[in-house]
């Protein structure tokens, strides 16, 4: 487990904060994406708003789909072939609700910032490698970037870095 600097900057904390209760992102790590079929009809995030993005690269190893929220934040969601999203990546003037895009995987985020915070460490980009959470966040306020994965989750044959660059 790796969390570099992470809670240095009080300024990043009180992003982070505000995100866990900010306005809800759909893509949640390990359930559907949230631009197909039903899921797009009936989320929180109006039709406008939202938009599907082919994949990167042709692939038949995974599918992208690309919200913008009424933030101007944009939330790209990766999922297998049978609509399973295994990874999100996020960019823009707020941070997403980072409870609702890592789900069940939120836990393993908590833990490990809470542990880092009380080993004295505050505030700076976060950078995380856990054995079913790879997360990485940064920014500062109106320019916000990062990604998270479960490894668990990822398609054989698809090389993560490279999806996510």
């Amino acid at each position: 487990m790796i969390l570099n600097n992470c809670f240095n900057q009080p300024r990043l904390l009180l992003g982070l904060l505000l995100a866990i209760s900010a306005g809800a992102a759909t893509a949640t790590l390990g359930q559907s994406p949230s631009v197909s079929g039903a899921a797009a009809a009936s989320s929180a995030v109006p039709a406008a708003k939202m938009q599907a993005v082919k994949p990167v690269a042709p692939s038949s190893l995974y599918t992208l789909h690309e919200v913008q929220l009424e933030n101007g934040t944009s939330v790209r969601e990766y999922a297998t072939p049978e609509g399973i999203v295994f990874a999100v990546s996020w960019q823009g003037p707020v941070l997403p609700d980072l409870s609702a895009l890592l789900g069940t995987y939120f836990n393993t985020f908590k833990l490990e910032a809470e542990r880092v915070r009380a080993a004295g460490r505050r505030g700076g980009p976060v950078s995380m490698e856990h054995a079913d959470l790879v997360m990485q966040s940064s920014g500062r306020m109106r320019n916000f970037f990062g990604h998270a994965y479960a490894p668990s989750l990822i398609p054989v044959g698809v090389k993560i870095k490279d999806v996510l660059q």
